[in-house]
């Protein structure tokens, strides 16, 4: 691959992102949790949404700590209550070669005990829809 799964640098203000289909709990009412639990599903939301949009978290931060797979660039971060990752792995299909990209939101046990703690968002681009979206 020629272009980088940096995703770009430009940051917009940390503030309230309305709650679009892109948003994984569009439409669900959060009014019924405490204020931490409310912290971690909108700052969560965001980040991933951030992710898909080709930007870096606004809240998670970079985890120094979680081995660097050499996959392509997926990197690991952690948030308030779950960790995020940028999947970012060289891939092909046939005679496709490009790259899956997408966020992986995995939210911490103690906060989401049920059967699935993921939210997943990942796709297939082409070398140049992959640098058109993260802006390089």
């Amino acid at each position: 691959m020629t272009g980088s799964c940096r995703p770009s640098a430009t940051q917009p203000p940390a503030a309230p992102v309305p709650r679009t289909a892109d948003d994984p709990f569009a439409g669900v009412d959060l009014s019924g949790l405490s204020p931490s639990q409310r912290r971690t599903i909108s700052e969560a939301a965001r980040d991933f949404q951030d992710v898909a949009a080709g930007r870096k978290p606004t809240f998670a931060r970079f985890d120094e700590g979680a081995a660097l797979p050499s996959d392509g660039g997926t990197t690991f971060y952690v948030g308030h209550g779950y960790r995020l990752t940028i999947l970012c792995s060289l891939s092909g299909f046939g005679e496709l070669v490009g790259t899956v990209y997408g966020p992986v939101l995995v939210f911490d046990e103690d906060f989401a005990p049920g059967n699935t703690r993921e939210i997943i968002s990942t796709r297939f681009y082409t070398n140049e829809q992959l640098r058109a979206l993260l802006k390089e």
